[in-house]
């Protein structure tokens, strides 16, 4: 079989979704098949049997001849009688002698109308039978011939003998008026003459056979060079779009650490140069009041600047939390989903139901990313709802993040279709996922499918 597969050019071992190609591309093949097939069984039978009439009808009418050459002149009186005279029917009866005509006759008979009035069987003189199709063609003047066709009531001895018989209605005329004056039947050994007949008709088979079946060995040679090329463009294809995804992930990766570490230079550098500027401030205060200067700044002042580098130490923490937290590369995906919920919880005071189950220990930290991403904006998004649930699952190498978002009125967040979803949507396709949104009246769902393999 995969010889055979692989000298008509289809290839050999190929995923099952090129399979489902290439059988489409078979389908019309196999139906065009099927159409020649049938085409070429009608036209090989009407061929052969064609053919096998005229080898038949060729036979019968050279039988013809040899009557109408040697017995016509001897019943020229049935233009004028509708019987032969006793010397005529010896003369008939010594010319279809085996020994002087040296051919295989069984039987031999001259009607008029529908009566026998001679034959080599003296039981059958002065029978009548019903007019049949091929006395009736002869008597229009033609030969008719027929090999194997004896079902007549008379021809139950002749069908006894077991053997090939060609049955010949040939028409006696009339000298100088060419009129039809009797009908000769003759029956006549003809085993030679039937596996003639069955050796061109096998031929026209054998030649109508290896004509369809070469056509279709080429339809289908075409057909597998045509698949093979669609299989390599699709192996192509799927390398091609490997290498895109392998370089999206590494992209992904980079810029997850560049965000990472942009977070840990904001929490090791601003973040600490603004807690030594308060602490500082505290000791500026107090070192100020001992002095007692005449021009002391007021206590205003003091908590004017305190409130600005408070506010300004806690926007640099939103932010360095906003972007990916420096331990997030060491922790697991499960709790890298904790972190974000308890970051949410911690900085709203709502208490947010999360449901892990199946999830991997190992996932590429760009899938990690993503997913803490994607729960803390939907979190943040869904801030004016009433509960809120994070539910994460893994089937297979299938991640599915789901944070779910009830709401009190009949109308959904305006949020839903903000830029931090079309944000969060591109960055996940990136690597392979994608990003659905339900909607109910009461129920706001936005789920994140990612690819962990």
């Amino acid at each position: 079989m995969i010889t055979l597969a692989r000298w008509c050019g289809f290839p050999v071992w190929q995923p099952m979704s090129q399979w489902q190609g290439i059988g489409l591309m078979l389908m019309p093949a196999a139906l065009a098949s099927g159409v020649l097939l049938c085409a070429t069984v009608t036209l090989a039978t009407m061929v052969s049997d064609t053919v096998g009439k005229a080898i038949v009808d060729r036979y019968g009418a050279r039988v013809a001849l040899f009557t109408d050459s040697f017995v016509a002149p001897r019943v020229q009186e049935l233009a004028r009688h509708s019987t032969l005279s006793d010397r005529k029917k010896a003369e008939l009866d010594g010319l279809f002698s085996p020994v002087v005509i040296a051919r295989p006759l069984i039987a031999f008979r001259i009607w008029i109308d529908d009566q026998i009035i001679y034959s080599n069987n003296r039981e059958m003189i002065g029978r009548r039978f019903p007019l049949s199709a091929a006395r009736a063609r002869a008597w229009e003047g033609g030969v008719s011939t027929e090999l194997n066709q004896l079902d007549g009531d008379d021809e139950v001895s002749i069908r006894a003998l077991g053997a090939h018989i060609l049955e010949v209605y040939a028409p006696l005329r009339q000298a100088g008026t060419g009129q039809i004056v009797a009908l000769v039947e003759t029956y006549e050994v003809a085993t030679d003459l039937y596996y003639e007949v069955r050796a061109a008709q096998a031929l026209v088979w054998l030649i109508f056979g290896v004509s369809a079946i070469g056509c279709i060995s080429l339809l289908f040679i075409l057909i597998g060079r045509g698949a093979s090329e669609i299989s390599r463009i699709n192996e192509e294809k799927s390398a091609f779009r490997m290498r895109v995804g392998r370089a999206s992930r590494r992209i992904s990766d980079i810029n997850e650490l560049q965000m990472r570490r942009l977070g840990t230079d904001l929490d090791r550098g601003p973040v600490q140069r603004v807690g030594v500027a308060l602490l500082k401030l505290d000791a500026l205060r107090a070192l100020i009041a001992e002095m007692q200067a005449p021009a002391a700044p007021k206590s205003e002042d003091f908590e004017a600047i305190r409130h600005a580098l408070t506010e300004a130490l806690d926007e640099i923490r939103t932010l360095s939390e906003s972007l990916v937290p420096s331990k997030l590369y060491e922790l697991s995906l499960a709790d890298t989903i904790a972190t974000a919920v308890r970051r949410h919880e911690r900085r709203t005071g709502a208490s947010i139901t999360c449901e892990l189950a199946n999830l991997p220990q190992e996932v590429p930290f760009s899938v990690k990313a993503c997913c803490y991403r994607f729960v803390r904006e939907a979190l943040e998004k869904g801030d004016q709802t009433d509960a809120r649930t994070v539910r994460v699952d893994c089937n297979g190498d299938m991640l599915q993040v789901e944070v779910k978002c009830t709401i009190t009125t009949q109308h959904l967040p305006p949020s839903h279709q903000g830029q931090w979803l079309r944000t969060l949507q591109d960055r996940i396709d990136s690597i392979g996922g994608k990003v659905l949104v339900q909607a109910w009246p009461n129920v706001i769902s936005y789920t994140a499918q990612l690819k962990v393999s």
